[in-house]
């Protein structure tokens, strides 16, 4: 009876040391964790991972090893040590699957220290659409301490890197590859390296639709239809493709905001009529690597820029909360970027993302501490301009899983001039103080007014009736956007030709005949150089319809009725003049 309970306390005694308990856990550490992540084009991502183990144990052997991943599709799972392949286990959850590496022999003795290796495949842990590849990777899957934690991401060849988070090294550009470095207790967390990766650049072709009714009970004669096609900026060229209707002329206003001018025409009562214009873009990352020592103080600000620190009517500088608030948020600070950097922290801090069915203004925001990215936008340039930086709004479009309405802002930072930054993406997606990425696509800059309005048209007779404005973004290849921006320099000289046939110049004339060389240029082309060679043209020919475009005069045509000509010749000389009539058209409210 004694032996053999003597012999089940052995068994016991073995198993207890095959298998270490939680509590046993604690008497080991990492020496060193290190882990790749390389990203594929189609969001997969392939794992490697070595780890140098340490067995502190006075007496008990360690036979394997728990990493848990978190997703349940993990695939191609291979493991060895320095003298062969080892044997894993997996269980899986709903949403995680854990692998377990099966040690050689009797495992790692007390005292021991052992270099193992794992790989696999995962799916699931890298979100987003199109151009976009984001994802946080590197949690540690285990509760041991690690010494020294390394986590290298690399993104898809021909990606771009637009943030990290926490700050990662830069180890290669191409293909974008990261590196950080961290210690982990084993009670201390660490979520994971974030990172944003984009296609580069990446290419639009936007379709706008803006359509018109006549429910009146007489013609509307004449429309023209005057819409803002895009504003060019540091992350973005862009350029008219084509419309259903002629273009009478292009220009650009105070703000360098690109004006087309459509004609409509005549629509009778009870009709509509629709218009449809292309816009072709090339959206790069735009990640300067802008620090609070490269810019000056507030008292660097032009003087000329003091349109650009005023009260508007969403933006209500001169209100005393207003004033009082920025003053309380920036506490003395002078130096031009840590003035809007604490700016937009305290707006991330103070408002909560809600959409709103009207633009509230910065005032509105502030006291409700809610908004969407207008209330966001609006309170961030009001603190700024009270404070005397110069800040003005962008209105456009974020592209993800589809296209919705977004604005965001600009500070004026003495050393580097307009720099973008969005403070309602800010608040859940990470760093975007003086950066961009190409999905946010810029439509109109707006500083001298706090206008959001796109669009105008004028008309005689009946008016009518402007609808909702419909917008369709498609991402293009490279040799789609090839053939686009072809196109697009070709309507572009064609436009700028038609402004010098009535404005004769020689020098202009030379720009555009740099432009037609540069589209043969392009014609000729392909890929790549093909979109190089069409945007120097469209450059060109721009040159000319800056300096030639002029926005169409209202208020001041004239028409005189068929049915007063009639009684002209009949009776007496009457002239009855009704002025041209003009309407604004609004954007969608729907915004992020």
């Amino acid at each position: 009876m004694r032996k053999a309970t003597a012999v089940l306390a052995a068994l016991l005694l073995l198993a207890v040391l095959a298998t270490p308990s939680v509590a046993e856990q604690a008497q080991g550490h990492y020496v060193l964790t290190e882990q790749t992540f390389t990203i594929n084009p189609d969001r997969t991502v392939y794992v490697e991972a070595n780890f140098t183990f340490v067995n502190t144990s006075s007496h008990l052997l360690i036979t394997g090893m728990p990493w848990a991943v978190p997703t349940n599709n993990v695939t191609n799972i291979s493991a060895r040590d320095d003298t062969g392949p080892l044997t894993c286990s997996t269980e899986q959850t709903q949403n995680s699957t854990t692998i377990t590496v099966h040690f050689r022999g009797s495992g790692i003795g007390p005292g021991e220290q052992l270099n193992y290796h794992m790989s696999y495949t995962t799916d699931g842990l890298v979100t987003g659409s199109n151009p976009e590849y984001k994802a946080t990777l590197g949690a540690p899957g285990n509760v041991y301490h690690h010494n020294t934690y390394v986590v290298t991401v690399q993104g898809p060849s021909g990606t771009r890197l637009f943030l990290t988070n926490p700050q990662a090294e830069v180890v290669e550009n191409n293909p974008p590859t990261v590196r950080y470095q961290t210690s982990i207790n084993a009670s201390g967390t660490f979520n994971g390296l974030q990172v944003r990766f984009y296609e580069h650049p990446v290419y639009y072709r936007h379709t706008l639709i803006e359509s018109l009714s006549n429910f009146g009970t007489e013609a509307s004669r004449d429309i023209k239809f005057d819409t803002i096609l895009f504003s060019p900026s540091l992350s973005q060229f862009a350029a008219f493709l084509d419309s259903n209707l002629p273009m009478s002329t292009m220009y650009v206003d105070e703000e360098n905001n690109w004006h087309a001018v459509f004609d409509v025409g005549t629509i009778q009562p009870g009709a509509s009529k629709e218009l449809r214009i292309e816009i072709v873009s090339a959206d790069n990352v735009y990640t300067p690597g802008i620090t609070e020592n490269d810019i000056g103080t507030l008292t660097d600000v032009p003087a000329t820029l003091s349109s650009y620190t005023k009260a508007d009517n969403y933006w209500e500088v001169n209100n005393p909360t207003i004033q009082q608030q920025a003053a309380a948020v920036v506490n003395g600070e002078t130096n031009a970027y840590r003035v809007a950097e604490k700016i937009v922290e305290y707006v991330d801090g103070h408002v909560n993302y809600v959409v709103t069915a009207k633009r509230p203004g910065a005032l509105e925001t502030f006291l409700t501490a809610w908004g969407d990215c207008d209330g966001f936008s609006d309170l961030t340039i009001a603190l700024s301009r009270a404070v005397g930086l110069p800040a003005r709004a962008n209105f456009g479009w974020g592209f993800q899983e589809n296209t919705v309405g977004h604005a965001w802002v600009e500070f004026y930072l003495p050393g580097k001039g307009w720099q973008p930054a969005d403070p309602t993406w800010a608040k859940s997606s990470g760093d975007y103080m003086f950066k961009l990425d190409p999905i946010h696509l810029l439509r109109s800059v707006r500083g001298v007014s706090s206008s959001d309005v796109y669009s105008k048209y004028t008309w005689y007779g009946s008016q009518p009736t402007a609808g909702d404005e419909q917008d369709n973004l498609v991402v293009l290849t490279e040799s789609q956007a090839a053939q686009a921006f072809i196109q697009a320099g070709t309507s572009t000289i064609t436009i700028a030709s038609n402004l010098l046939t009535s404005q004769p110049n020689a020098t202009l004339s030379q720009e555009l005949q740099l432009a037609q060389a540069r589209l043969a240029q392009a014609q000729a082309a392909s890929g790549a150089s093909a979109v190089a060679f069409a945007q120097e043209a469209i450059q060109h020919a721009n040159v000319v319809i800056q300096a030639l475009g002029k926005a169409p005069e209202t208020g001041s045509t004239f028409l005189i009725e068929p049915l007063y000509i009639l009684l002209i010749a009949a009776v007496i000389i009457v002239l009855v003049v009704i002025g041209a009539a003009v309407s604004w058209a609004r954007p969608r409210r729907s915004r992020r």
